[in-house]
């Protein structure tokens, strides 16, 4: 057994996760499409996508749950989609928690180290050990007699969580592990579990469609939309250059500010428009737009470097005060442009009258492109700005 206290199970050689085109169907539903990824012994992959993404399924998939319809699974040498769920050894833990209704916190977080996968692994005293050491760390020491029928949802979903990981498997596979825990305990969680896993040699494969969560716990991100692989890549990567809109609509608290915005010629000139209003730009960053070669565009910025004027200031985009949200460390302002939303995220002491007008300060070094029809990043904004150096001012204005 490891001698580091972090590391509760045995020290089982990891080995590499490697899907090749798993895809899988349900009747009429592609609930998986041609995904294929790897992951290194050792490395906490976070798969986010929103509900019915196929995050489950994959997860059933790697278990031995389901079979794919086409592409193969290994880890390490062996073929792990040709191996029955039971050869697999995977430690998973399910949504649905599936705990055993008829024995207490204790014996449901031991079972699987008492089970004949782990037989001869560990003696009574090292079980009872691991057992209490988990339990404390989940804060459910105290809760070790009860029954499930006898525990709150969220005490249940941390049993099945020690349940899990207190196993010596060949890969982890976590379902939402702490989506029904209050907020202050999944911070806590959060870190606990993340140090955790990254002593092991085990993979570990965090599925949640709170992509916060994942970005805060994993060492890469597999963004999963409709059972489709979008984008793979570190937290500080996907978060800075999301590679389309539907992955920026997932990231961020709120989510990153996406307008459309079309270029017209006029007679006085080349000229931007959103939703009808009239958006001032500075000669350089309507450069960058005439360079792409494309009259409508997507503008994703984020809320956090999103300021707004007074109407006076007669620089950006002119809106109306939609909705005003104090959240105590800073306040949340929603901002209507003729039907389109946008959030700024400013000082805990703003404020302003809902239906108040205003100008939107759009940060130009923080602002990313996408095509407008298919939503794809554009190659330009690939390299996100704020990692070059910008001499124009942070918002789009008119230059005299």
């Amino acid at each position: 057994m490891k001698a580091n206290s972090l590391s509760m199970v045995s020290g089982q050689r990891g080995e590499p996760l490697r899907l090749k085109a798993v895809s899988k169907r349900f009747g009429e539903v592609q609930a998986l499409s041609e995904v294929s990824f790897s992951a290194e012994p050792g490395e906490v992959i976070a798969l986010c996508g929103p509900s019915g993404a196929g995050k489950s399924t994959l997860g059933r998939l790697i278990s031995g749950l389901d079979v794919p319809d086409s592409g193969s699974i290994h880890l390490g040498d062996r073929v792990f989609s040709e191996l029955a769920a039971q050869q697999r050894r995977v430690a998973h833990m399910f949504e649905s928690l599936a705990l055993y209704p008829t024995l207490d916190v204790f014996s449901n977080v031991a079972s699987p180290l008492r089970a004949p996968s782990h037989r001869g692994l560990f003696s009574s005293a090292e079980i009872n050990s691991q057992v209490q050491a988990i339990l404390a760390m989940m804060d459910i020491a105290h809760l070790s007699k009860r029954r499930p029928s006898e525990l709150s949802g969220g005490q249940r979903q941390r049993v099945a969580l020690c349940r899990t990981l207190v196993q010596s498997p060949s890969l982890f596979i976590l379902d939402e592990p702490i989506g029904h825990l209050d907020a202050k305990l999944r911070h806590r969680l959060r870190g606990e579990i993340n140090r955790r896993q990254r002593a092991l040699d085990q993979v570990t494969l965090w599925l949640t469609p709170d992509t916060l969560e994942g970005m805060a716990v994993a060492d890469r991100v597999i963004m999963l939309i409709g059972g489709k692989v979008q984008q793979i890549g570190t937290p500080r990567d996907v978060y800075a250059a999301p590679a389309s809109t539907s992955i920026a609509r997932l990231l961020g608290d709120p989510a990153m500010n996406l307008i459309d915005i079309w270029l017209k010629q006029e007679a006085d000139g080349l000229k931007v428009l959103c939703n009808g209003e009239r958006l001032q730009v500075s000669e350089s960053f309507l450069a960058r737009l005439k360079a792409t070669g494309q009259l409508r565009l997507t503008l994703g910025f984020p809320p956090l470097h999103t300021r707004l004027d007074e109407p006076a200031a007669a620089a950006g985009l002119r809106g109306d005060i939609y909705t005003v949200e104090p959240f105590g460390k800073y306040t949340l302002v929603t901002v209507e442009v003729n039907g389109a939303q946008v959030k700024a995220k400013l000082p805990a002491g703003f404020q302003i009258n809902v239906g108040s007008g205003v100008q939107i300060g759009i940060p130009v070094e923080h602002v990313l492109l996408f095509d407008h029809q298919s939503g794809l990043l554009i190659d330009e904004a690939a390299v996100p700005l704020h990692n070059k150096k910008v001499s124009e001012p942070n918002t789009l204005h008119s230059e005299a």
